[in-house]
């Protein structure tokens, strides 16, 4: 009787080993292959436009079957291919990191059934760079003067000029300080960079305003709020327009 039980604890463990050797995994004889990219994000470049390259010595990770752990992470090569082998027939997620300018990453995926020798992922996509996964907020600071009440305008009739390097404030909305200003250009256009989506902005301009060799002084700061929804876009404010008597 004891031998009898014992010879169907052996059929049992082998009926198991069978059955575990079908779920995907390593011990097979397929191979899965794919290329991953890097998308560049660059600062001070006010188009959002990227450069694309093959994303070389990038970690790249697979999961075996619904197993949220990771099964196994290589290095892309030469070109950003990868290739992993050994795998048994079944359904597998591969995937890279992309990293946004907050510091968070984010997987881009590619599932993939393997059921032939040689199997090929889509090609897996990232994001980097400073700019990644931000917004830009633009507007402009002009300055109109008046003499005695009349408005005052140069000999082409123009009354509004640049702010040219009048300091513009942006800070979070709800908070009581700034985390970052900039200054005014020639065409009184400021835009301040690598903006998290997702939140509201105030954006305000110094008391003191910059014309030409010397400073005019304005009562109190002029406030302007936002919100920024979406990264890669360019969220334009209304203009600052500041009334300077003389």
């Amino acid at each position: 009787m004891k031998l009898y039980a014992y010879y169907l604890l052996l059929i049992s463990i082998a009926c198991l080993t069978v059955a575990c050797n079908k779920d995907e995994g390593l011990g097979g004889s397929c191979s899965l292959e794919g290329y991953v990219y890097e998308v560049r994000h660059n600062d001070d470049n006010f188009s959002f436009q990227t450069d694309t390259f093959p994303a070389l010595d990038k970690d790249v990770f697979i999961e075996f079957g619904d197993d949220l752990s990771v099964g196994q992470r290589i290095r892309s090569g030469r070109e950003g291919y990868f290739r992993f082998d050994y795998l048994r027939k079944g359904n597998y997620t591969v995937y890279a990191l992309s990293e946004f300018a907050d510091g968070h990453k984010e997987a881009v995926i590619s599932k993939v059934n393997v059921s032939d020798k040689l199997n090929r992922a889509d090609t897996i996509f990232v994001h980097n760079g400073k700019a990644s996964g931000t917004a830009m907020i633009r507007g402009s600071v002009m300055v109109r003067f008046f003499n005695q009440g009349i408005i005052v305008v140069d000999n082409t009739g123009k009354s509004l000029f640049p702010a040219v390097e009048t300091r513009v404030f942006i800070k979070n909305k709800g908070e009581e300080t700034a985390f970052n200003d900039v200054r005014v250009g020639d065409e009184g256009i400021f835009i301040f960079q690598k903006i998290q989506p997702g939140k509201s902005y105030e954006i305000f301009v110094s008391t003191e305003i910059h014309v030409g060799e010397r400073y005019k002084h304005v009562l109190k700061p002029i406030y302007r709020e936002i919100e920024v929804k979406e990264p890669y876009r360019i969220y334009d404010i209304e203009e600052f327009t500041i009334d300077i008597n003389n």
